[in-house]
């Protein structure tokens, strides 16, 4: 049955009692994927995520023996990713099944980029690809029959609704971060903070350009549809009254004032991992960064600490696809890729750099240098229910940015 291209499938209608019973996981994944202050433990995003799940399908016949025997016989597979850790990934992945495979690093755009073209020649290199920019999955690889969804049966009913179209395989964190060389705690303890010259200079704060990547225009308008009331809430926190705007929303309000606060813009979180941690500064600015970059406290001796009371998030966490691409001439060992990085063997590579498994059973790693599970309770998710809407708000978000850019 692993030898066609699709197995025979039934919908997930069947399963939705199921479905539903994992959305309370949302709630729950304080050391994974959801907080309770997420948009996920509302009513309405439970309601969301049932019609996604009802729109997703799975195998029907699935036996992960027969998988990796019919795997074997295609012999290889091909991954791309944004992260370097796909490499190791792909050599672990060989070393459990005896299957040929390469792990190609990527940034998201060149993979969407590539995998289009290669279906319309109809030279299919990748056999999976795991892509952080979400919405180009949704909006442009699925309906152009570019990728497709393939949910492994054994993990549909413990992953949360609203990450099974697309199976989303883990969430990365980005932290608010400060150097610990130089301060005890955390300079401040509230994002408004950071848009106020008085608490936090200009040049005080440095993060990657968010007019280089998608994620931060994606992260505003996820604030901007699910974060008002925490947001508003935080503004009347540390200056003792409501929130005044005539923005569409508190968190346009913020990104305006952040805008005009003059932070520091750079090419990567690599760099603005630098900016903050590197040793020996007599006034370093506060970041936002990938909780990968804590690893370089050990690696280049820098003293990165995450600011672990900033209200109302210490940070937030973009979600990374997983898919299947259509013309694979590999399916099985595709699927069987997808499977094995629902794992905590298979995704351990990630996690270790501070990566939420979308997989409730796999555990946080011990070796995660920023503690970012531990923290899950106080980051922002994004709840993939309104994946279109980031899509649409892309550009207007990038250019309220430019507007007021300081």
């Amino acid at each position: 049955m692993y030898h066609t291209h699709r197995a025979s499938r039934r919908s997930l209608d069947q399963r939705r009692a199921a479905i539903m019973a994992a959305t309370a996981v949302a709630v729950l994944l304080a050391a994974a994927c959801a907080p309770s202050s997420t948009p996920q433990a509302t009513a309405d995003a439970q309601d969301e995520q049932e019609e996604q799940a009802g729109a997703a399908e799975v195998d029907e016949d699935f036996d992960l023996d027969e998988l990796i025997a019919a795997a074997r016989e295609e012999g290889s597979v091909t991954v791309y990713d944004g992260t370097g850790k796909i490499e190791q990934m792909a050599a672990e992945f060989q070393a459990t099944y005896d299957i040929d495979a390469t792990g190609i690093k990527l940034d998201s755009s060149e993979i969407a980029e590539k995998m289009t073209r290669e279906a319309e020649a109809g030279n299919v290199t990748a056999d999976v690809a795991l892509i952080s920019d979400v919405p180009s999955v949704s909006e442009q690889l699925f309906p152009q029959g570019v990728a497709e969804n393939w949910i492994p049966p054994d993990v549909a009913d413990l992953v949360p609704g609203s990450m099974l179209d697309p199976l989303i395989v883990i969430t990365d964190p980005s932290l608010y971060t400060y150097n610990t060389e130089v301060h005890d705690t955390c300079p401040v303890g509230n994002v408004w903070a950071l848009t106020d010259p008085e608490l936090v200079e200009p040049g005080g704060f440095v993060f990657q350009d968010p007019l280089g990547q998608p994620d931060y225009a994606d992260w505003w308008t996820e604030m901007s549809l699910h974060g008002d009331e925490q947001l508003r809430q935080s503004y009347e926190d540390l200056y003792g009254e409501p929130l005044e705007t005539e923005e569409d929303s508190a968190a346009h309000e913020w990104i305006k004032r952040l805008a005009q606060n003059g932070p520091l813009l750079t090419k990567s979180s690599e760099e603005a991992s630098e900016a903050v941690g590197a040793p020996g500064q007599s006034d370093p600015p506060m970041g936002l960064m990938s909780s990968a970059k804590f690893r370089n406290n050990d690696d280049k001796g820098y003293v990165l600490g995450v600011c672990e009371d900033m209200a109302p998030w210490v940070g937030f966490a973009k979600p990374k696809a997983i898919v299947m691409a259509s013309g694979t001439s590999s399916p099985n060992a595709a699927k069987l890729f997808i499977h094995y990085a629902m794992t905590a063997e298979g995704i351990k590579p990630q996690v270790d750099d501070g990566k939420l498994s979308s997989n409730p059973e796999v555990p946080a790693s011990e070796e995660d240098p920023s503690g970012a599970a531990e923290r899950a309770d106080k980051i922002f998710f994004f709840d993939n229910a309104t994946v279109s809407e980031n899509w649409a708000n892309r550009q207007a978000m990038h250019d309220f940015w430019r507007v007021h850019r300081r």
